[in-house]
């Protein structure tokens, strides 16, 4: 079912998902009470899609992490093979659910261009989304085809967080500015979003961020995603409080939105 598998945990390693990864956990585990409700909607959300899926032969999910917020044992129960899909997968999670037979994890890049952007300016020392689409590994890798096999495929929390560290390590590298920012994170989503086969899919995902200082005053609140959801028919819409206040951090809270393709 899964035809391509790519291994560049180095690069991954490189451009920091690992530690990301670390630290997403430890910020799980300082804040359970606050991320609870979120994870309960998350997985009531996914469920509660799948359950109208026409057939269970199989689901994909994307982004899938740590799994805090997938209901694993449900979609294992309900489907006959399980894929999850990230870049890398902790070694916890794996073993946990070793003992599923029907339940597979992919470490797979889900934009496309993490390796690639990472080649880019290594090999150029330059960067532009138009070396990035006119790529030859870029173009042939596309997930459209093989998601559509899927009966059922999952976009879980990760949506707006997908160009994250790729635009983290194009600034260190001081090769983008805010426009190309913006137009690289555009390009990124929208492939996102146009390789979910319609009808057979779910995302969740936040859309919005409001940041407190300190003292509890609001600094910013900016929309994540570079599209409109506001009328997305037959969409949930919840806070997910991902950070409580804290002495020297401040308190962020993210607007998330689910919602069926």
């Amino acid at each position: 079912m899964w035809p391509f598998e790519l291994t560049n945990r180095r690069i991954y390693r490189r451009m920091g998902y690992e530690l990301e990864q670390k630290e997403y956990y430890l910020r799980y585990l300082s804040e359970i009470q606050n991320w609870s409700q979120h994870i309960l909607n998350t997985k009531h959300f996914i469920v509660s899609s799948a359950k109208q899926c026409a057939n269970h032969r199989s689901a994909v999910v994307l982004g899938s992490g740590w799994c805090i917020d997938v209901p694993v044992m449900e979609l294992s129960r309900m489907f006959n093979k399980v894929y999850f899909v990230d870049l890398i997968h902790p070694q916890k999670v794996v073993a946990k659910f070793k003992e599923f037979e029907n339940v597979k994890f992919i470490s797979e890049d889900i934009t496309k261009i993490v390796a690639e952007t990472y080649n880019c300016v290594n090999r150029y020392k330059n960067f532009s989304v138009d070396m990035l689409s006119s790529s030859t590994n870029y173009s042939t890798a596309d997930y459209s085809d093989l998601l559509v096999n899927f009966d059922f495929v999952v976009s879980v929390n990760t949506l707006a967080f997908l160009d994250d560290l790729i635009l983290d390590f194009l600034m260190q590298k001081e090769l983008i500015d805010d426009l190309s920012a913006k137009n690289l994170s555009r390009f990124i989503q929208t492939y996102h979003l146009g390789m979910l086969p319609k009808g057979k899919s779910c995302v969740i995902t936040p859309v919005r961020i409001k940041s407190y200082n300190t003292e509890g005053l609001e600094m910013y609140d900016r929309p994540m995603l570079f599209f409109d959801t506001e009328d997305i028919d037959g969409s949930k819409e919840w806070v997910w409080n991902y950070s409580s206040e804290h002495i020297t951090t401040g308190r962020r809270d993210y607007t998330v939105k689910a919602w069926k393709v």
